[in-house]
């Protein structure tokens, strides 16, 4: 009889699933509207300032800090942010709220532990087509956990790295400057199937970067068009 693939053993940490993480990113952008054109009218009545003149730098820092206060804020009413991680045998069971995975280990194809220093994007995706997407962070722009529920995390997968070494390989990240910003940090795929690569895959850290930075520009460009639009109506 062929014993247990993995001993069993629990990891308990702080964070979000995907649909969380979605409906964060979306309730985001009213409240950030509603709270930046509240905020901008009340300097305007107390203060005796033409918001037109006040350096694009200093609103931006305005911008950034309520956006990291809003989503803190947002966070706050998810209550239960719990993941609970069963490895039992030849299988995972999974639990985050009212939704419950249970994933045998000879299932997943391809394993995603994807992030920075302080937050970590976790994804199981099995044969049958089910991705679990865990969300953990502890930084800024990451508010769902602690530096604690970050490190259970990384215990979870080096405890799996065994069974991971065995039965995996793991992608050459050629956009990634650092190889490895983590313990464990890649993307793994089931032995069974070939390594492919996406188009942002075989980009050069160079050309992620000038996407990046070009798409933020764009995006607050466009923030500040909206907001300054909104203020010139006002005279």
């Amino acid at each position: 009889m062929m014993g247990p693939v993995i001993k069993q053993k629990e990891f308990r940490f702080q964070g979000l699933d995907y649909r969380t993480e979605i409906w964060l990113g979306l309730s985001i952008i009213p409240v950030l509207a509603a709270v930046l054109v509240g905020t901008f009218y009340l300097v305007r009545m107390i203060f005796p300032l033409d918001l037109l003149r006040i350096p694009r730098g200093i609103i931006i820092g305005i911008i950034l800090g309520i956006s990291f206060l809003s989503l803190k804020w947002m966070v706050k009413l998810v209550h239960n942010r719990t993941w609970i991680v069963n490895v039992d045998d030849d299988r995972l069971l999974l639990q985050f709220g009212k939704r419950r995975f249970d994933i045998p280990l000879g299932s997943i194809r391809r394993i995603e532990n994807m992030g920075n220093v302080g937050f970590r994007y976790l994804s199981f995706v099995t044969q049958e087509g089910l991705t679990v997407r865990i969300r953990v962070g502890a930084t800024a722009m990451t508010p769902f956990s602690t530096a604690e529920d970050v490190q259970t995390v990384d215990d979870f997968i080096r405890y799996l790295k065994p069974y991971i070494d065995k039965h995996f390989n793991k992608k050459v990240l050629r956009n990634k400057i650092n190889q490895n910003p983590f313990p464990h940090y890649g993307v793994y795929v089931v032995k069974s199937d070939p390594l492919r690569y996406n188009l942002f895959e075989k980009m050069t850290p160079g050309q992620v970067i000038l996407v990046i930075f070009t798409s933020g520009v764009v995006f607050l460009i466009l923030l500040l068009q909206v907001l300054f639009y909104f203020i010139d109506k006002k005279h």
